[in-house]
């Protein structure tokens, strides 16, 4: 496999209560910039390749994977490469319901496989299908109460419907109200209010101790006094010093101990995640996935691209704080270093090249990233390494 010429991102697909329940695994030849239908099997093809060689544990976590399968593709061996329990075949538009395929998809769910119709639209085709799949997606924009009823005749009992593109609060109620249960899009990284929220006096503990973490001269005894306040700061602190992870001799019983044997570049580690997990608690783990994500890379690419890569992290972290707090600009009142408050300003400094490169990345449009990593003088095997380390990482943090 040659991962010198190729991307590939997942995009999150979430429940009514906006819990992850899978990804959908995306890929694009990094020389094509636009999607080209006679490429549709080599995609799905190395779509595949890719579940395969890193693992969906890697790439998805706990969640199943949704792979996009051409025609030639869902009758062809490849498939059994992958967990049945663990894959959704989703069958493009461009697939005919000719007898091999039908015939294929039969035996697909017989091997313990969810099929899933991609971009439905009535039709004497997709008609066919219908009977046979456990999910139907359907873009936001041709959602209306008749295709409802078309899907309601003609789906069997228990299929479920898939809203795509779903990327504003009012695309999710939208699809929700007509009997939806389950959504892909990015609404869910955006702010739902534009007021400021009154925030639980845990949340403020952890901004605190995420506004002292960004000095740059680390105050032990400032932190010390955070945390301390906060039973919940203390109980994640001493639980993530006397974990397997540090091979302690004995326990770590006080709050100073902790912080003194983390030593700083580990304490301002800890210190940022843990604030961004207490900010996010009643709001989507998804998103905080993506904010987890989005540091990492940063982290990962800012040396390749001549910056920091603590300031990468912090950036990727605090790019998304605003729709984790659920308010507009509440990184307006943090002290954090002037490249990194330039960056997350929307000023075109390297760092913000970055941001933009990691969001692009996230959306899978592919064009621009090969703009601005063209830029950045970055290639496409050390995104896309970049991106799966950064997906593993995730994958094992618990959130």
């Amino acid at each position: 496999m040659n991962l010198n010429s190729r991307y590939i991102a997942r995009q999150a697909i979430l429940d009514s209560q906006s819990n992850c329940v899978g990804y959908e695994l995306l890929y694009r030849n990094a020389n094509v910039d636009r999607a080209i239908i006679d490429d549709v099997d080599r995609a799905s093809m190395q779509v595949f390749d890719s579940a395969y060689l890193f693992g969906i544990d890697s790439l998805c976590g706990e969640h199943k994977a949704f792979i996009n399968c051409s025609q030639d593709v869902i009758t062809s061996d490849i498939i059994n490469v992958l967990q049945p329990a663990r894959t959704v075949l989703e069958i493009l538009e461009t697939v005919e319901p000719d007898p091999e395929v039908l015939k294929s998809c039969e035996r697909l769910k017989k091997q313990g496989f969810m099929l899933a119709l991609d971009d439905f639209v009535p039709s004497v085709k997709t008609y066919q299908f219908l009977p046979l799949v456990d999910i139907v997606k359907v873009a936001i924009d041709d959602l209306g109460p008749e295709v409802i009823s078309i899907l309601a005749d003609r789906t069997m009992p228990g299929t479920r419907l898939l809203a795509e593109r779903v990327e504003t609060e009012e695309d999710f109620k939208k699809a929700r109200d007509l009997g939806f249960e389950m959504f892909q899009g990015f609404y869910f990284c955006k702010p739902q209010v534009m007021a400021t929220n009154d925030l639980s006096p845990t949340k403020v503990s952890g901004l605190r101790l995420l506004q002292a973490t960004m000095k740059e001269d680390l105050q032990f005894s400032e932190l010390e006094r955070i945390v301390k306040e906060d039973a919940a700061l203390c109980y994640r602190l001493l639980r993530f010093i006397n974990s397997a992870e540090f091979c302690l001799r004995s326990s770590v019983q006080s709050v100073q101990h902790a912080l003194a044997l983390l030593g700083e570049r580990n304490t301002r580690r800890w210190a940022m995640l843990t604030s961004l997990v207490v900010a996010a608690d009643d709001r989507p783990r998804e998103l905080l996935r993506c904010a987890l994500m989005r540091a990492r890379m940063l982290e990962l690419i800012a040396p390749m691209a001549k910056c920091s890569s603590y300031e990468g992290f912090l950036v990727g972290l605090l790019s998304l704080l605003s729709s984790i707090l659920d308010s507009p600009k509440m990184t307006d009142g943090l002290e954090m270093p002037l490249t990194v408050s330039a960056a997350l300003a929307g000023k075109q400094v390297r760092l913000r090249k970055l941001l933009d490169l990691a969001e692009k990345y996230e959306r899978s449009d592919w064009a621009c990233c090969e703009e601005i990593a063209k830029e950045l003088k970055l290639t496409e095997i050390e995104l896309s390494n970049a991106y799966l380390q950064s997906a593993d990482w995730v994958a094992r943090i618990p959130i």
